[in-house]
């Protein structure tokens, strides 16, 4: 049977295309690889809200206790003084999107230091997803993490509250 020369050719268009599909999605780690860099978006806005959070808490009462259900109660409550600045206002503890876990604390001399969440991916942009005012409790969760894993970040809890 012989082949024509369009026959060939069209064969051989179909053979770069699929290759140059494989290879894409061998670079960009396909959809599965989106997925977990989603995730990681949502659990970074999160830690961000939290750490909001955190700072109007600290600045209103002190010291942030074990128990964060304690400052999500107070946090809760539209009369607290906590709320009463525009940033705390719709400042809330929120939990890691994914695990439904609170974000781990870190702390230092009984005072928090550090909040703590785990990554699936590495990341190398800029952090523009995250709410302005969070720049200045944690400044460097938009900066690149090298691999995916646990990742904690230094707390400003006396950080100017402003957007």
């Amino acid at each position: 049977m012989a082949y024509s020369q369009h026959t060939l050719y069209g064969g051989a268009l179909v053979g770069i295309i699929v290759a140059a599909c494989v290879a894409g999605i061998a670079i960009t780690g396909g959809p599965g690889e989106a997925r977990k860099e989603k995730e990681d978006r949502a659990r970074a806005t999160a830690m961000a809200g939290t750490a909001v959070a955190l700072a109007c808490y600290y600045q209103e009462f002190g010291d942030i206790p074990e128990d964060l259900t304690i400052v999500e109660a107070e946090l809760s409550k539209a009369a607290s003084p906590a709320k009463q600045t525009n940033v705390c206002a719709m400042a809330d503890i929120q939990k890691d999107p994914i695990s439904d876990e609170y974000f781990r604390l870190k702390r230092e001399a009984g005072e928090v230091t550090h909040i703590c969440g785990d990554f699936a991916t590495a990341f190398h942009d800029s952090g523009n997803y995250l709410v302005y005012s969070s720049r200045y409790v944690v400044p460097d969760l938009g900066e690149a993490r090298e691999t995916p894993g646990e990742h904690c970040y230094e707390l400003n809890l006396s950080a100017k509250m402003e957007y």
